[in-house]
């Protein structure tokens, strides 16, 4: 199958959660095997202690394996219930630079990279010491991130006739989860042992998958820029952005990609 033809990974990515703590990659491969080929499975651990969070996200070879996957209620690994649910799919952003002082307009931008997938948002920062001219630089969000990562391999584009840089927005040192900045972006409610947030490094408003851990929270806390909560499961505080209330055990934390 062509790399055209392939079904977006937004489209086979299955999420689960209430993992026992002893299953393994193997077990949740046997499984969900039964639904369809899987591509690959990411089961999420504690980066320090190497205890499984209880919770991962399996990749379908085609998407059929996740809609047999999905419409099945019960699942049990390893003796314990486990509960699972489409994946949500993540924004991606891009920085663009070299855009001329005039001749293309945020809109002109925004219709050019839509035809590469849905955009977001687009934001042009201005000079208010030279009477809010607009910067030579945007950044552009994608409703998904794959879409950001390929714009970033193409590396340029031309927008009437200008030739523009495309780059990976990457996370500044003092980081601190996209608190504050425009957008506001809440980080959604994680739950179990808090959220782990993905932050917008420009200060857009956190986004990230929420820590279903404990609590049975399958939908976790997924804070997109303007931030919305999970499932069911008491919710766990995340530092995705200014605030996120929440009953868990143990605050969440944010970290860079």
């Amino acid at each position: 199958m062509s790399a055209e033809m392939t079904p977006s990974e937004d489209d086979r990515k299955l999420f689960v959660g209430g993992l026992p703590q002893e299953a393994k990659d193997t077990d949740i491969k046997e499984y969900f095997g039964q639904y369809g080929d899987i591509d690959n499975i990411n089961l999420k651990t504690d980066p320090h202690t190497g205890r499984s969070r209880g919770f991962a996200f399996i990749v379908f070879k085609e998407p059929e394996g996740l809609i047999a996957a999905s419409a099945q209620e019960a699942h049990v690994i390893k003796g314990k219930k486990v509960t699972c649910k489409k994946a949500e799919a993540k924004q991606g952003k891009i920085y663009v630079g070299k855009l001329p002082a005039e001749g293309i307009t945020v809109e002109d931008i925004q219709n050019h990279f839509a035809e590469f997938g849905p955009v977001a948002e687009v934001v042009r920062p201005i000079d208010k010491s030279k009477n809010d001219e607009p910067k030579n630089f945007c950044f552009v969000t994608f409703e998904r991130e794959e879409t950001a990562k390929q714009m970033v391999k193409e590396g340029s584009a031309t927008i009437n006739g200008h030739q523009i840089d495309i780059k990976k927005v990457t996370p500044k040192d003092n980081n601190r989860g996209g608190f504050g900045g425009r957008g506001g972006g809440r980080g959604g409610y994680g739950g179990g042992y808090g959220g782990y947030g993905y932050p917008d490094p420009y200060g857009y408003g956190g986004y990230g998958y929420g820590d279903p851990y404990a609590q049975g929270g399958y939908g976790g806390g997924y804070g997109a820029p303007m931030g919305y909560g999970g499932g069911p499961g008491a919710g766990g505080k995340m530092r995705g952005g200014p605030g996120g209330r929440g009953r868990g055990r143990g605050a969440g934390r944010s970290r860079p990609y």
